[in-house]
């Protein structure tokens, strides 16, 4: 653990979790270098329409952030992996009208798809309208190797299993998570994949990296949830609702990421189904159905 001093921090990749790492280290006061193929501006890629998340030349001139080509990790305290992405090719996706399957990222072509009111590619796990008429595309990406830190690895704390983090918020989270482990302000949380498809008015979330337990299905607050797990552990969660729900789907997937038993407290119900949702297999023996519809749960 580094502390609270001021420290040099080479970042390897550009992204918007890396963007959003050397946001928090300047504004902190360290000297932070980004090396990458692609100083241009970063966007929230993966969430419709694609919408600026910070500008290079703020974190340039604003935030003295330097740019590199290369650089030698030895020159710094810190270095931390991330990845370049073509963001180009995914912002023209969504100019067109057509069906893509992103082949490294189903749950961005399911985004495509929604957002545009079309059928998703039937390669993609999700409760929608699918076809078999579609073109497969490819992220172009850059991954960088090596350090002790990353936010391009991670390991499922529900199922144990590596995974790359590919949704946007996802690596933002890890970001500030990395922060606080480097500026000495406490440990990293478990990591707990984050997938989500979002498209005019409705969104499809999945936490977890693998569907394993037993299974209940509940409706809350204006949410759908599929709960998966065993036990008092739960593994994996699907969550549908309309768009202006999806803030409240984030605090499901930040109250299991802080707390692997958030679900067992119940003091704000009114602002997600976690509680009836995750409840919903350890009570599965006392009820005689599978789908229980709460109202106004207290």
């Amino acid at each position: 653990m580094v502390g609270t001093s001021r420290i040099k921090v080479l970042i390897r990749g550009l992204e918007p979790g890396s963007a959003y790492l050397a946001y928090l280290l300047a504004k902190s006061g360290d000297r932070v270098a980004i090396q990458t193929a692609r100083p241009v501006d970063v966007y929230l890629y993966d969430l419709p329409p694609p919408n600026l998340f910070l500008k290079a030349g703020f974190l340039r001139d604003l935030l003295l952030v330097d740019f590199v080509d290369s650089a030698d990790p030895r020159a710094f305290d810190v270095v931390v992996d991330s990845c370049d992405v073509e963001q180009d090719d995914v912002l023209r996706l969504y100019e067109g009208g057509r069906v893509f399957y992103v082949k490294q990222d189903p749950w961005l072509s399911a985004t495509l798809s929604l957002s545009r009111g079309l059928p998703v590619p039937n390669v993609v796990d999700l409760p929608v309208d699918r076809t078999d008429r579609y073109e497969e595309v490819e992220l172009r990406i850059r991954e960088y190797a090596g350090a002790p830190y990353s936010l391009c690895r991670a390991l499922d704390a529900a199922s144990g299993k590596p995974y790359v983090p590919l949704r946007t918020l996802e690596r933002v989270y890890m970001a500030a998570d990395l922060f606080k482990e480097l500026k000495g302000l406490g440990g990293r949380p478990p990591s707990l994949r984050l997938e989500y498809a979002v498209g005019r008015d409705v969104f499809f979330m999945g936490i977890g990296q693998e569907k394993a337990g037993k299974l209940s299905r509940v409706t809350a607050g204006g949410l759908t949830v599929w709960a998966y797990g065993e036990g008092a552990a739960v593994n994996y969660l699907l969550i549908k609702g309309d768009a202006r729900s999806f803030k409240s789907a984030l605090y499901i997937y930040n109250g299991l990421r802080l707390d692997r038993l958030f679900f067992l407290y119940d003091i704000a119900p009114e602002r997600g189904a976690v509680n009836v949702a995750a409840l919903g297999h350890l009570t599965r023996h006392g009820r005689s159905g599978d789908d229980i519809k709460y109202k106004n749960a207290s």
